[in-house]
């Protein structure tokens, strides 16, 4: 491991495990690390807003499962739309991207989650 690219630091247990209990809250449908969950939430708190908690809020009516299989749905459609590589989504990757796609790909993907639930509102009028 190179020194100069990583630090540790140090939190107490209820900490600890409220990051474990994230894992798979943050995100569903994926489970992600530790590290990955620390590096989210700061990310998502430096940039001011979350795009994530914004979409999960838009299909709150669903069960958890099928909030997942809309954010994979979504997922495949902007990698798909875009003809990025599932690695190349910060939220499913939170590896040294650049802050600005990450800002980027987070707003796009609350406005494809934007136009899902409007898809959904309409075949609810239609029904």
């Amino acid at each position: 491991m190179d020194k100069r690219k990583y630090k540790s630091i140090a939190i107490d247990i209820n900490c600890y495990r409220k990051i474990e209990d994230l894992t798979t809250a943050l995100t569903p449908g994926l489970t992600l690390s530790k590290a990955q969950v620390v590096r989210t939430l700061v990310n998502q708190k430096s940039s001011g807003k979350n795009a994530n908690q914004t979409i999960v809020g838009l299909f709150s009516e669903h069960t958890p499962q099928q909030r997942a299989e809309i954010l994979k749905d979504i997922d495949d459609k902007m990698i798909k739309l875009l003809d990025l590589e599932e690695k190349e989504l910060p939220w499913l990757n939170c590896n040294d991207l650049p802050t600005k796609w990450v800002k980027v790909m987070e707003d796009l993907r609350l406005v494809v989650a934007k136009l899902k639930y409007e898809q959904f509102q309409d075949e609810r009028i239609v029904n």
